[in-house]
């Protein structure tokens, strides 16, 4: 697939019809996602100004209900701010996850996930939660940093590591 969607959508459309900010899909007249960008906009974009159409790609479900995307950050740009997440979890219900909850307040989390949920356990729930609020708080230009404190009794960090989208710190 052709990057040339991306630097489309890098720019807002200057058609008065649809006026989609940076980041979003060309809408119709209907409020559905276009099956392609308007001239107007990719026209803005110096190496397909000589193209006929630019396609909207499937994976942006051409002819769906339009809604705004997330805008892009700018490069080098500072973050809007700064969230805290974190995410505590026990393998069963007898086990406690107070000393984690504890130490996530200690250090400043704006939002804990917790679950009793088994080590074995293949989907996480409330991780998952955390990491797609992660995703969608740093898509809007915020710093976001995740806290996963070990299990009490142990030094080893969790085996889902390399799922958060941004550099999570371990206490």
């Amino acid at each position: 697939m052709s990057a040339d969607f991306k630097r489309v959508e890098s720019c807002p459309c200057p058609m008065s019809t649809c006026a989609a900010p940076a980041g979003s899909l060309c809408r119709t007249g209907k409020g559905k996602v276009a099956i392609q960008y308007h001239t107007a906009r990719f026209r803005l974009v110096p190496q397909l100004a000589k193209a006929l159409s630019v396609p909207t790609p499937a994976v942006r479900k051409p002819g769906s209900v339009w809604a705004e995307l997330p805008r892009p950050v700018s490069a080098g740009a500072e973050p809007a701010g700064h969230v805290r997440l974190g995410y505590a979890r026990a393998s069963t219900a007898l086990q406690s996850i107070d000393a984690q909850l504890d130490s996530l307040a200690e250090a400043g989390v704006t939002r804990v996930f917790s679950e009793k949920i088994s080590t074995r356990a293949t989907q996480r729930p409330e991780l998952e939660a955390a990491v797609k609020l992660a995703g969608e708080i740093r898509s809007s230009g915020v710093a976001v940093t995740g806290l996963l404190p070990p299990p009490p009794g142990r030094c080893s960090s969790p085996p889902v590591r390399g799922r958060w989208p941004f550099s999570p710190t371990w206490r």
